[in-house]
């Protein structure tokens, strides 16, 4: 159990958290979410007790009960196995198991786990943290910097997981299949919300709706009450005056809400084009994109997927003429405009500043620069600051901001949603949903997939890229469902009842688990362990086929 009772925290004289109230109970799935610098970071900092409130109580756990995945960690052994063996003496299958959900292979966990990029870092740091199984697990960010593939097995972990977690998320598909609360902070307060991700959006938009009427009925009783207050306070009425006055004093007085001020991003009506906006054939690069083609139609919106290091950044920038092809042709379609949205944002100056940015590329008035990085909550001192300063969520507004203005017909986007906080996400998904023209997108985030794209290519390595329409029910693609179950027994659609969620996470982790044991047996020389992994093997296809046999009832 985690029990929070009047936190309050300030930093200097900014407070971030006042009079913030939760009950976390063992074994709850828990989201908290808030916008980019709410207090989120700050509340689990208070839980970790790296930081002391001011004021207030965390209790209900001891120390040793928390699992947290750093995000700036350090490592120690010589392999990458290593150094989740040396996790509280961890069995090497649980760690090799963890491990290649996350994408590791098996080359790569005898590399030295410091040589890793700083996303792969992070994977580690989650890995360490899944493996000691602690009692309450905080995750902060957990699905950054994993494919769509580790994403969907960190989630079948996590709905699996017998402890409590915790996580700091923006990703709505997360929120929607994994958690059975949110706390969300805003206003330097905490409201608890006993839902997944939709059934929250609701939730706080009615009660937001009936505080707003309720403050807004009190306002007119308040204003009638003064009125008469005001016009007999001296006449014969007077005493019936004080006696209101009095009353009124006692009043509870109704909050009014704080207002919505909802992102809003309104690209431009796209111009007309060609039918066939991009036709490549045969595209190859450097050993990364190998036989790659594809014909987009005008209107479609279409999502690229595939695991890390796959090479789908690199594909969009041998589209946009970024990088040029070894062979096979790239057609651009007769009137077609493109605007790429670039991951590392290489298009925007560190130097200039996002006012000095749009003045420089479109000859805008500085008033004009200001409103239109305004429409995406850029204000004040952040727009007068070098790009270079500003956090990844900063620089992604004001790329977004310099694509609305090129007015292109034809949208190449790569993450557009990392690093934003959930109005933001929400923003972009409606201005995708309501734009006209092409779309390529390239991202993790299942949620803006399932919402905005009618067709699913997933980039394979050395491979054609296999292609396929979404159902109009299913909301996950090809892909995603055969990396969970197999092709014969796969589920169509989630299912709505909690039971039947925890039994197909169930079966996504059997099945991870004799992918470990077939592993095992390729690699094993020893008659008497090779007899002992095939009865594991076997015993573990009945438990599969039992599950199965349970999931088929419950539909």
């Amino acid at each position: 159990m985690i029990l929070a009772q009047n936190i309050a925290k300030s930093f200097g004289e900014r407070l971030i958290l006042t009079d913030v109230n939760f009950r976390i109970e063992s074994g709850e799935k828990v989201g908290i979410v808030g916008k980019n610098g709410a207090g989120k970071s700050t509340l689990l900092k208070l839980i970790l007790g790296t930081l002391e409130p001011d004021a207030g109580s965390i209790t209900g756990f001891h120390a040793e009960d928390l699992g947290y995945a750093e995000q700036l960690p350090t490592f120690s052994a010589r392999t990458l196995l290593d150094e989740l063996l040396a996790v509280n003496d961890a069995e090497e299958f649980q760690a090799k198991k963890i491990l290649f959900g996350l994408g590791f292979s098996e080359s790569e966990l005898q590399k030295n786990p410091n040589e890793f990029s700083g996303g792969e870092s992070a994977k580690i740091a989650l890995g360490k943290a899944l493996i000691t199984e602690p009692r309450i697990l905080i995750l902060d960010e957990p699905t950054n910097h994993l494919d769509i593939y580790a994403i969907d097995f960190l989630e079948s972990f996590v709905k699996n997981y017998s402890g409590t977690v915790l996580a700091v998320t923006h990703d709505r598909h997360f929120l929607q299949t994994c958690v059975d609360k949110i706390i969300d902070i805003e206003n330097r307060r905490a409201a608890i919300y006993n839902a997944n991700y939709d059934k929250y959006v609701r939730l706080k938009r009615e009660q937001r709706e009936a505080q707003l009427k309720a403050y807004e009925k009190q306002q007119e009783v308040i204003a009638k009450e003064e009125e008469y207050i005001r016009r007999n306070k001296a006449g014969v009425n007077s005493k019936q005056a004080r006696g209101r006055q009095k009353k009124l004093d006692r009043l509870e007085r109704i909050e009014k809400p704080p207002s919505v001020e909802n992102v809003r991003i309104n690209l431009a009506e796209a111009s007309e084009t060609a039918n066939k906006v991009l036709v490549v054939d045969d595209l190859n690069f450097r050993n990364i994109i190998n036989h790659f083609s594809i014909e987009i139609q005008k209107g479609e919106k279409i999502g690229l997927i595939g695991k890390n290091g796959v090479g789908k950044s690199t594909l969009l920038k041998l589209l946009v003429g970024e990088l040029r092809a070894e062979s096979g042709t790239i057609k651009i379609g007769n009137r077609v405009k493109l605007g790429f949205l670039s991951q590392g944002h290489e298009d925007l100056n560190g130097n200039a500043t996002p006012i000095e940015e749009l003045i420089n590329e479109f000859g805008l008035t500085i008033e004009r620069a200001r409103s239109e990085l305004a429409r995406l909550e850029l204000f004040a001192e952040l727009v007068e600051k070098p790009i270079a300063s500003l956090s990844g969520g900063e620089k992604t507004r004001v790329a977004l901001t310099k694509l609305i203005l090129t007015g292109a017909n034809f949208l190449i986007l790569d993450e557009p949603t990392n690093h934003l906080d959930l109005p933001a996400r929400e923003a972009i998904e409606s201005a995708l949903n309501s734009f006209d023209g092409t779309i390529l997108i390239v991202t993790h985030d299942r949620y803006l997939l399932d919402r905005v794209t009618d067709r699913i290519i997933e980039l394979s390595p050395s491979v054609k890229p296999s292609t396929q329409k979404k159902s109009a029910s299913a909301g996950t693609s090809k892909p995603l469902d055969e990396f969970n179950l197999p092709k014969q027994k796969r589920l169509s659609k989630p299912m709505s009842s909690e039971a039947v969620d925890r039994l197909e996470a169930q079966i996504a982790m059997a099945e991870m688990e004799l992918k470990m044991i077939e592993i095992e047996i390729n690699r094993e020389v020893e008659p008497q362990k090779l007899s002992q992994l095939a009865a594991d093997h076997q015993s573990k296809i009945d438990e599969i086929d039992e599950l199965y046999r349970r999931w088929e009832e419950s539909i």
